[in-house]
Order: structure tokens, then C-alpha cells, then sequence
């Protein structure tokens, strides 16, 4: 748990980091030890400046992290389109995506992206990977009554970005 709190010390001292912390007011909860408290550390593997960026807007974030380094984030725009990133890890197995799924190389182990099939006029692709003994997922969904192509054709590079970073923070 000190890693993770020295991590988060060094990270809150980057310009971006002490610029996104003045704009940022949001509640997230962080389990620790089997119980939740409330506290505004924010998401271990990606940055909610990073979150606006990539989905185009302000976001809220909800994040639950355990002292294991497991946990969820989720990022969701707040205006406009609605669109939502979830990075789950894990020590254990996560869905990945099938075989035959696009390989990525330099993102963690085992790297694949895939389209997830259809709910409720939603569109989302995943990256699935492994660092080390942690397996984790990027989700990015458009929420649209009709999904937008956007998401489907155009949100390859963007959904890999993000993956990239996460594996980075990972090691």
C-alpha cells in the first residue's frame, strides 16, 4: 500500500497531475482491506485529464482500487455524446477478447483488441492484456441510442492509446 501512496505522491507533483487536481472535486471510493471509504486519490492507471482528452470532454470518474493494486475505473463523459471508459484489473483471469481478435504489440503481454458484441444500441471495443501477473481490460463504449460508426471505425488508435498507458502504469 506505501508503493501505491509514494506513486500517487510522485504522480500529484507532475504540472498536469497538480492542474487536473485543482479542477478535479469528484468522489470515488477505494477499497482497502475489504472496506470502502471515501477519498479523492483517483485512478491508479489513467489520469482523468487523460479520460477528458480521449473521450472529448469533461468526465466523472468512479474508482475502486484495492491494496492488491486490483480494482475499476470508470470515466464518463459528462456532456455531449454519451461515451464511458472502464479499465478493469485483476490477478485473476478477465474476459479477453476471442481468437482471431486484432494482435497489438508493446502493450503489456498477450495484447488484443476486439469489438464486444451489442447491447441496447451500444457499441464497445476492448483491449485485453497482461503485465506481469495482472490482467487487465480497456473498455471504451458509445452509450448512443444508435451507436455511432465514430466508435466502431475511428477509435482503434485511441482505444490503444489508452491501453498503452495503462500497461505502462502497470509495470
Amino acid at each position: 500500500m506505501w508503493m501505491w501512496i509514494l506513486i500517487l505522491t510522485i504522480l500529484s507533483l507532475a504540472p498536469a497531475a497538480v492542474a487536473q487536481s485543482s479542477q478535479s472535486g469528484y468522489g470515488q471510493k477505494s477499497t482497502q482491506a475489504g472496506s470502502q471509504t471515501s477519498s479523492h486519490i483517483g485512478c491508479p492507471w489513467f489520469t482523468e485529464g487523460s479520460a477528458a482528452k480521449m473521450l472529448g470532454g469533461g468526465v466523472s470518474v468512479t474508482a475502486s482500487v484495492s491494496n492488491t493494486g486490483e480494482g475499476s475505473c470508470r470515466f464518463a463523459r459528462q456532456q455531449g455524446p454519451s461515451t464511458s471508459l472502464e479499465i478493469l484489473v485483476s490477478k485473476n483471469s478477465l474476459h479477453s477478447c476471442p481468437a482471431g481478435s486484432v494482435k497489438l504489440t508493446g502493450i503489456g503481454n498477450e495484447a488484443a483488441e476486439c469489438r464486444l458484441p451489442a447491447s441496447h444500441g451500444e457499441a464497445s471495443k476492448m483491449v485485453s492484456s497482461r503485465v506481469r501477473e495482472l490482467h487487465f481490460t480497456v473498455t471504451l463504449t458509445d452509450h448512443a441510442q444508435r451507436a455511432s460508426a465514430k466508435l466502431m471505425d475511428g477509435e482503434d488508435d485511441v482505444l490503444a492509446q489508452i491501453a498503452e498507458q495503462v500497461a505502462g502504469n502497470l509495470y
